[in-house]
């Protein structure tokens, strides 16, 4: 099923220094932190090393439908293992001030729905995108370098390991630690209307 994913931000900086560095398409792994590698293949075409669900490296192609200067960035994909779509706008906000809105549309999830399922447990693209366009301001407005952002650890990548804790022995017995407790607990919360009993737990 299609999903949208949309995201803006405000930049300081003036819409042709934003454009120009979206435009070459080589700079995007810098900011987006799912996409590993973007390599030209022809005037209007790219090919895509991206992250996946639960650590899967997918590759795909991809061409550029909407470049005007200073405005607007559009792509479709042709083949591989990902289908989207989206364009960039770029607007002037001032002389130095410009806002970038991203709306991207993508289908067919690796793995069927079980893929569509597991890509939502481990990353929301809404959480990305805005991170990335935090990502990208940062860079443009010089607080931060490519480098300091690919050292921090990404939203996605916590929400991955927070999962990968909670599907692992040991978070599936804290998980059944606390239900056990959650179900003591309800169990002396009905006894304590009889005795007036309380359970406290210290950590």
């Amino acid at each position: 099923m299609p999903q949208r994913v949309e995201g803006s931000i405000d930049v300081v900086a003036p819409v042709e220094k934003v454009y120009d560095y979206w435009k070459t398409l080589e700079n995007l792994p810098q900011f987006m932190t799912n996409v590993e590698e973007v390599r030209q293949t022809g005037p209007d075409t790219t090919h895509w090393v991206v992250k996946g669900p639960l650590g899967a490296k997918l590759e795909f192609d991809a061409r550029t439908t909407q470049n005007e200067p200073n405005e607007a960035i559009g792509w479709n994909t042709e083949n591989g293992q990902v289908q989207t779509s989206g364009q960039v706008r770029f607007k002037e906000l001032g002389s130095d001030r410009t806002r970038v809105e991203v709306q991207m549309n993508y289908w067919d999830a690796p793995g069927g729905k079980a893929g569509e399922v597991a890509s939502r447990l481990v990353a929301n693209p809404q959480v990305m995108v805005q991170q990335d366009l935090q990502n990208f301001k940062e860079i443009l407005e010089g607080t931060a370098t490519p480098e300091d952002i690919q050292q921090r650890p990404a939203a996605a990548t916590a929400q991955s390991s927070a999962v990968a804790f909670l599907t692992s022995g040991t978070g599936l017995l804290v998980l059944g630690g606390g239900v056990v407790l959650w179900l003591l607990m309800r169990r002396r919360g009905g006894d304590s209307s009889r005795g007036k009993s309380r359970i406290i737990f210290e950590f």
